[in-house]
Order: structure tokens, then C-alpha cells, then sequence
């Protein structure tokens, strides 16, 4: 006779019992597949950071083009100099901080955001002291060719490490705000010689290039042609707003995947 289950009953009998353990079973080991499943496919953030609550002391050279960087003292970067950019709290540039201490060297107070060998520095207001003119001979760029290349337009502060994920098109409307406030703005790509990489995004004359050649082509996928130049640890790709062009792939780059 079939096994009947009244649902009063204190137990269910003894062949409903063994397929119920077995269900049971069953489902768990395929709901713990699929968590595992899920988790191992999800697109992990990347190792970008910002140390909110630790402002540092850097000294370095200050340079204004084709945006705000401080070219750091050797003493400071274990030997040898690295270049961050520099931006103020918020959505702001550091121009206007930056502009009477050009070529000189200075002691200035921040803190930092990072990413691989990517480096920023938000400025605390008023912490700029000159120690006096750049003794150190300037850097010259070296060209590495022309390139295609295929990524997404970011603001680098937020892509350093201010925020995580910081592109994308969640991201659109701060990264356009960033920029408009004079963040500089950097092209993210895995299409350098095959590789991740991260690239100033200038005008052909290595000057900052103009808005509206870009801030309407934010978390779009890019394909830019331009010019690639390496100084330091920095690379830049100047180009025009008539070479940058939409691209279709399914998925926009992602750094520190």
C-alpha cells in the first residue's frame, strides 16, 4: 500500500521520511553549487584606495601641464620620484592652489589615493609652502607611438580609488561632475599593448583637453586614436576630439579584475 501522510500525525512514516531526507539533501548541495556559482562569477572591485582618515606630508616639485601634479622628492619616494596628481576635496581641480607654485619645490599636506601604480593626492586647503626653486632637472617625455585604443573615459579621482567601482554607468553622473570641476580626466583600457592601462587624457599640445570633447562620451565604450608619451610613472595619450569615436564591446574594461 502507498505511504499516506496526515499531516497531524507526530511522524511521517518511514519510506515518506527517507525520500524527504533525501530531497532535503539535494536541494541543499544545489543551493550551495549556486551561491558558490554566483559568488565565483561576480566582478570583484578593484585594489583602489583611499586613506580618508590619514592625511600625510609630501615635498616635491610642483608641475601645472597638462594638469596639477607634484613630482615627489627622492627622499620621499624611497629614491626614487613619482608623479600624483593633485585635486582639492570634493569635485575640484587644484588649479587655482597650484598656480603660484609652479617650478618650485614644496612641502604641501594631503591625502592619498591609489591604484596599482596610479597616484593622487587630495590637497588639504592652504597646506602649499614653498622651500624654494626646482633644482631638479624636468623629465622628458618619451614617445611611444601612435595607438588605437579601446576603453572608457573616467575621472581619475574616483577611478584611483575615491569611490569603487568608480566607472562605469552607475557612475556617469558623478564622473561627469568630477570632471566638469576640473578633476582630471583619464582613459582606462586593457588594450595597451594587450595590457590594463591608465592614461592622461590630453589634447594633441599636451594641454588639458577641452570638456566638450569629452564629458558627453563618459562610461561609453571609446575607441581613441592618438599618441602615446610616457613620463615617469604617468602615461598620457593626446589626441583630438575628432579622434575619439564609439566602440561596441560587451563589456567596458575593468582594471584589477
Amino acid at each position: 500500500m502507498t505511504d499516506f501522510y496526515v499531516g497531524y500525525l507526530p511522524k511521517a512514516p518511514s519510506g515518506i521520511a527517507r525520500k524527504m531526507k533525501v530531497v532535503i539533501v539535494v536541494l541543499f548541495a544545489a543551493a550551495t553549487t549556486c551561491a558558490i556559482g554566483f559568488a565565483a562569477l561576480q566582478r570583484t572591485y578593484a585594489r583602489s584606495f583611499f586613506e580618508s582618515g590619514m592625511e600625510r606630508t609630501f615635498e616635491g616639485v610642483i608641475e601645472a601641464s597638462p594638469y596639477p601634479t607634484l613630482i615627489s622628492s627622492p627622499d620621499v619616494a624611497n629614491g626614487s620620484p613619482l608623479r600624483y596628481l593633485l585635486v582639492m576635496n570634493g569635485k575640484h581641480g587644484a588649479d587655482s592652489q597650484v598656480d603660484a607654485y609652479v617650478g618650485k619645490r614644496v612641502r604641501l599636506r594631503g591625502r592619498l589615493i591609489y591604484r596599482d601604480d596610479q597616484k593622487m593626492i587630495t590637497l588639504s586647503g592652504g597646506s602649499i609652502s614653498a622651500l624654494g626653486d626646482a633644482q631638479e632637472n624636468q623629465a622628458v617625455p618619451k614617445n611611444l607611438g601612435e595607438f588605437d585604443l579601446v576603453g572608457e573615459i573616467v575621472d581619475s579621482k574616483c577611478y584611483f580609488g575615491n569611490m569603487n567601482p568608480g566607472n562605469g554607468k552607475v557612475h556617469r553622473d558623478c564622473a561627469v561632475r568630477c570632471m566638469s570641476g576640473g578633476i582630471p580626466p583619464v582613459f582606462a583600457t586593457n588594450d595597451f599593448h594587450g595590457s590594463p592601462a591608465v592614461l592622461q587624457l590630453t589634447g594633441s599640445n599636451q594641454k588639458e583637453l577641452p570638456k566638450e570633447a569629452f564629458l558627453d562620451r563618459v562610461a561609453q565604450p571609446m575607441r581613441i586614436h592618438g599618441t602615446v608619451m610616457q613620463i615617469g610613472n604617468t602615461l598620457l595619450l593626446k589626441t583630438e576630439s575628432s579622434a575619439i569615436a564609439s566602440h561596441s564591446f560587451r563589456h567596458p574594461p575593468e582594471q584589477g579584475r
